[in-house]
């Protein structure tokens, strides 16, 4: 049975992904069309900034998804980032 506090089943494999992640995605999304993968990094922080870059510039790409995928190619959200440049982190569920 599960307790109060713990990760949700899926959100435990996700945040596991999370944890051990070789590299970032980021996806960007423009309306209108489909969502496409940008470009890769091996550091989160510099994923971040292309995104803040790319969101800055004149372009109708809405938002930037950022992915952890793991050594197996499983892949798990980070956040988002908005026009904006609002970053919202995904946090995981727990039992209440």
């Amino acid at each position: 049975m599960a307790k109060k506090g713990e990760l949700k089943p899926m959100d435990a494999h996700e945040q596991e992904i999370r944890e051990n992640a070789k590299y970032y995605n980021v996806i960007l999304f423009q309306p209108a069309t489909s969502s496409r993968h940008a470009m890769s990094f091996e550091l989160l922080e510099h994923a971040k900034k292309y995104a803040e870059v790319t969101l800055s510039e004149p372009n109708r790409i809405r938002t930037a998804m950022i992915y952890a995928v793991n050594e197996y190619g499983n892949h798990a959200m980070m956040g988002s980032m908005d026009r904006d440049l609002n970053w919202k982190e995904v946090v995981p569920a727990r039992y209440k």
